[in-house]
């Protein structure tokens, strides 16, 4: 028994990191731990959001300096959400170039 109790602490342990992690909710920290963003990147992100939280993967896109397609479709990989929201297909759909 005791040892199923471990086995379930570590498992969760390590699956925390993939969990989701809302923009509007995060800690400077909990960004900066994202691949791709640096501290200049995350001070934009919290300036933005001081003014007003978020309320879609447009409206971040739109009010963040950098913050591109391939920007959001990274950061929603690594599970970043926008109101609990991964990057929607079709959003990344129409912003990206075809080639």
């Amino acid at each position: 028994m005791s040892r199923y109790l471990l086995f379930a602490g570590l498992t969760l342990a390590f699956l925390s990191p993939a969990m989701a992690l809302d923009i509007n909710q995060a800690s400077e920290a909990e960004l900066d731990g994202l691949r791709g963003i640096g501290p200049p990147f995350t001070r934009r992100l919290m300036a933005a959001r001081s003014q007003q939280p978020f309320k879609d993967w447009s409206d971040l896109m739109q009010r963040v300096s950098g913050m591109g397609p391939r920007v959001a479709k990274s950061l929603s990989d690594q599970g970043l959400t926008v109101q609990g929201q991964s990057l929607p297909s079709s959003l990344l759909a129409e912003k990206l170039p075809r080639h």
